[in-house]
């Protein structure tokens, strides 16, 4: 019989991990170490779901409770915030998803949500589910190592990368308060030109505090200037940038390229097999941007699980950007001081549940 129980502790944590470093398709977003960073900096309350069978575990699924009463009309629980995917880790293993739905609808009940969101690789088997199909995440296969790498991409991108170290860009990694600090400001400022309400700066402490051995940022330098950053994560043989941001006024000199070049040279240095790049929209400009370095598009399954309440036009709560009112806040949003906007961003990314 499969049981499903919500989780806290350090003893959970080691079994939650344990899990997970013994599974094919674990995303560092499942860590349990994510769950103390969204209660601590965000102040969310979270549901980390353990499923077992016989005191085995079959299964995790991180939730987070986001109240977004200006910007969403309620409540929604995601799996997991602000990251590309996480959503149910199964490990291949197969059985009646009656128990985890109606864990989930219990919760959905129990929390007020419109709906649950599992954001994942691999898709959730229920007729229960409404799913979406947008989001792609590019990884790239390190195996063969650098050199290779290089000698399969196109004349133009190692052009742009030799232009970049050309034009005296440097790259430097750490994960001290300066390197924090040099790429919260860059990543805050492009976040607002794109309309998008920067993480607090604590957000990105919290990941490195909580992901010490793990975690490292790089930084592009221009004439002691850093003009971009990336942050990276690793979880096994894997190494992701769930962040990363460049000055918009630099990009003739191609920071972008640059830095994704150390990130691919770093991987296959240490001894990663696959490079994750994020998640990207198909057919966006940063969709094509990661398919010229050689990497696979994987398709990303968002899948919903709604209220009895919010079963009727699904595709409203999809569409914010086609929205007037989002014109309109663009507008304004862009042309504030970045200071004055990252002061009232830590409020608004709190409410935000698509991002």
């Amino acid at each position: 019989m499969v049981n499903v129980d919500v989780v806290n502790g350090n003893e959970a944590k080691e079994e939650w991990n344990r899990f997970l470093n013994e599974s094919e398709n674990a995303s560092f977003a499942s860590l349990f170490n994510w769950k103390a960073i969204y209660e601590e900096v965000f102040g969310f309350k979270t549901f980390y779901l353990l499923i077992k069978d016989d005191k085995k575990i079959r299964g995790i699924l991180p939730l987070v409770l986001i109240k977004s009463p200006l910007i969403g009309k309620g409540s929604f629980l995601i799996s997991t915030p602000y990251l590309t995917q996480s959503g149910l880790c199964l490990n291949g293993i197969s059985f009646d998803p009656t128990p985890v739905i109606n864990t989930l609808s219990k919760l959905i009940k129990e929390c007020g949500a419109k709906y649950a969101e599992i954001r994942q690789i691999v898709p959730f088997m229920s007729d229960n589910l409404f799913t979406r199909k947008d989001n792609f995440t590019f990884r790239l296969n390190l195996s063969h190592g650098a050199e290779r790498l290089w000698n399969g991409f196109s004349p133009k991108m190692r052009n742009h990368i030799r232009k970049a170290q050309k034009s005296g860009i440097e790259i430097i990694t750490g994960k001290d308060q300066y390197f924090i600090n040099g790429f919260y400001q860059v990543f805050s400022k492009r976040m607002k030109e794109l309309s998008f309400p920067a993480y607090p700066k604590s957000y990105i402490e919290a990941i490195i505090k909580n992901f010490d051995n793990n975690s490292r940022i790089i930084l592009a330098m221009h004439k002691e200037k850093i003009i971009g950053g990336m942050l990276l994560i690793s979880l096994k043989e894997t190494l992701s940038f769930p962040y990363a941001a460049t000055l918009v006024e630099y990009n003739h000199l191609c920071p972008n390229n640059l830095m994704y070049w150390e990130a691919i040279q770093q991987g296959a240095r240490e001894g990663f097999s696959i490079l994750d790049m994020g998640r990207s929209h198909e057919g966006s400009s940063t969709y094509q941007f990661k398919k010229q370095w050689g990497a696979s598009a994987v398709q990303l399954y968002y899948q919903y699980l709604f209220s009895e309440k919010e079963k009727g036009d699904k595709e409203r709560f999809f569409n914010m950007e086609k929205s007037p009112l989002f014109g309109i806040y663009s507008f304004v949003w862009q042309r504030l001081p970045t200071p004055f906007a990252n002061l009232i961003g830590g409020y608004l990314v709190k409410q935000l549940h698509i991002a």
